[in-house]
């Protein structure tokens, strides 16, 4: 599931404990995400997936759902 590969790389970049990754966390109030953070997340997943996230997209990104939708429709283009 995308959700666990993206929360997987949070915890370990963010140092975030699990319980506090849910869809709906907001990445910058609830998960004090910086754009360091985002972009080596983006990183992963782009080579995990082997993926193209546009810089456009990210300036949307404002919850971890946004992130997994974002990468559920990236794979099935």
């Amino acid at each position: 599931m995308i959700f666990e590969k993206v929360k997987n790389i949070m915890m370990d970049i963010m140092g975030i404990p699990e319980d506090e990754l849910l869809l709906q966390s907001h990445l910058y109030d609830e998960l004090d995400a910086d754009s360091l953070d985002l972009s080596q997340i983006i990183v992963e997943l782009e080579n995990a997936y082997q993926i193209e996230i546009e810089n456009e997209d990210i300036a949307n990104f404002e919850k971890v759902e946004d992130i997994v939708k974002h990468v559920e429709n990236k794979i099935n283009e």
